[in-house]
């Protein structure tokens, strides 16, 4: 009945600042079974959800035929900070042969609504040639029996659906998640169809914003992602790894395919034998994001959950397998998020995984506040310098709404197609 009533996402139990469980239903074949464990501080609330919006993908997109050619810069709508595509961060960082790459193409997008009210927004994102009118590819989504496909036919093509508006102040997202096809092992070889962790052999080197002269060793997809501010859209992954707060994706990453004898950077957890085993594959992350800035590419520490307790390294809670579906949902109410992943697993079976983390806990969530009144400045902030430019982590009165999205928002990484359906928004009964 539990699991019955979780998927539907009407009744759910909320914890303390620390509540973490991990609940076995049954076991598939070839797979172990996971016992409940959990940390409770608080007596659990009942919360009643409402349900405000709900998109099956029953209708087309009604995609633009043109696409509108970003030009960088404050005046474009897609402009941030620092960390944009013409950043002061990367002028700082790699200087005028980063200019002179970015003089070498033109960057495309399209924005545009769907569903009741327009509640949600696709942004998508393709690369053209110097003298090129819209982009040989692009990322896109297409409806087609009630999902919505995302395609990403090239690492420097990219694609999210995102709430448009920002969400309330309490509030609960889902969406299932099916046919996963962005790299990883598949019999054991990181090699199929021609394709090397997914990509083609042809795949476009993914500069200037990485160095690296293919993308092949890392290739994954964002399941659900809460980003800290308005209109999310496709960027480079640093600045993406500046602006989250929680997140559930997956990155199949093996080193060795581009450095003989490198490893998978992340790791597993295995309840078989209680320990975290070095998995570059299919993993699936939990993980809250720190909050204040780490290291300058990778972005934010994070907090992630396994079965086996709190890490702060990148050890993931389980992996995904190949034909299952899989339900990810977040919630926010005043005093925690709380993200939860139901599925047939690997090593867990069929199972949900749910955790939360309030919002002060230590180490604090990033940019937690939709208010300026939610955080005790100036107390998280600090100012870190990029080519001559300051930049605050948490300046006096800012606030950072929630939108969440999920899709590809990597411009330079990448490359696959998934399947997403029956998004939901829930608000508090009250």
């Amino acid at each position: 009945m539990f699991m019955v009533v979780l998927w539907c996402g009407m009744l759910l139990f909320g914890g303390g600042t620390a509540f973490a469980a991990s609940l076995t239903n049954s076991s598939g074949d070839g797979v172990g079974s996971s016992s409940v464990s959990s940390h409770v501080t608080a007596p659990p609330k009942v919360i009643i959800w409402k349900l405000l919006y709900e998109e099956t993908f029953d209708l087309p997109f009604r995609e633009p035929s043109e696409w509108t050619e970003d030009t960088y810069g404050p005046a474009s709508p897609y402009h941030v900070d620092i960390f944009d595509e013409d950043g002061d961060f990367f002028v700082g960082k790699y200087g005028n042969n980063f200019l002179q790459e970015l003089k070498s193409f033109k960057s495309f997008r399209k924005s545009y609504s769907y569903g009741r009210d327009g509640w949600l927004t696709v942004e998508s994102y393709g690369r053209g040639e110097k003298n090129a009118t819209a982009p040989a590819t692009g990322g896109k989504f297409v409806a087609g029996n009630g999902k919505a496909k995302l395609i990403v036919p090239q690492p420097t093509d990219a694609a999210i659906i995102r709430s448009t508006k920002p969400l309330p102040r309490r509030y609960r997202v889902e969406v299932t998640v099916s046919d996963i096809k962005f790299g990883g092992l598949n019999n054991g070889s990181w090699y199929e169809e021609g394709r090397i962790n997914g990509y083609k052999q042809s795949s476009r080197s993914p500069g200037p914003w990485s160095h690296e002269e293919r993308p092949f060793s890392q290739n994954g997809v964002y399941f659900l992602c809460i980003a800290d501010y308005p209109n999310p859209a496709p960027h480079n992954s640093v600045f993406w790894h500046h602006h989250r707060k929680v997140v559930m994706d997956t990155d199949n990453n093996n080193g060795g395919l581009l450095m003989p004898g490198a490893v998978p950077w992340s790791k597993v957890w295995n309840p078989r034998t209680g320990s975290a085993e070095t998995d570059g594959s299919h993993y699936v992350a939990m993980i809250w994001l720190q909050g204040k800035f780490g290291n300058d590419i990778i972005g934010n520490e994070f907090t992630s959950y396994t079965p086996g307790g709190w890490r702060y390294d990148p050890t993931f809670v389980d992996k995904y397998l190949p034909g299952e579906s899989y339900v990810f949902a977040v919630e926010r109410d005043d005093e925690k998020y709380t993200m939860s992943v139901s599925g047939k697993f690997y090593h867990g079976g069929v199972t949900t995984y749910r955790a939360s983390r309030g919002f002060r806990e230590v180490p604090t969530i990033w940019h937690y506040n939709q208010t300026p009144e939610e955080y005790p400045t100036p107390l998280y902030n600090e100012t870190k310098n990029y080519n001559g430019q300051s930049m605050e982590t948490w300046p006096a009165g800012s606030s950072y709404p929630d939108y969440f999205f999920f899709g590809d928002p990597h411009i330079q990484f990448y490359e696959g197609t998934a399947e997403f359906d029956n998004v939901r928004l829930f608000v508090p009964q009250e």
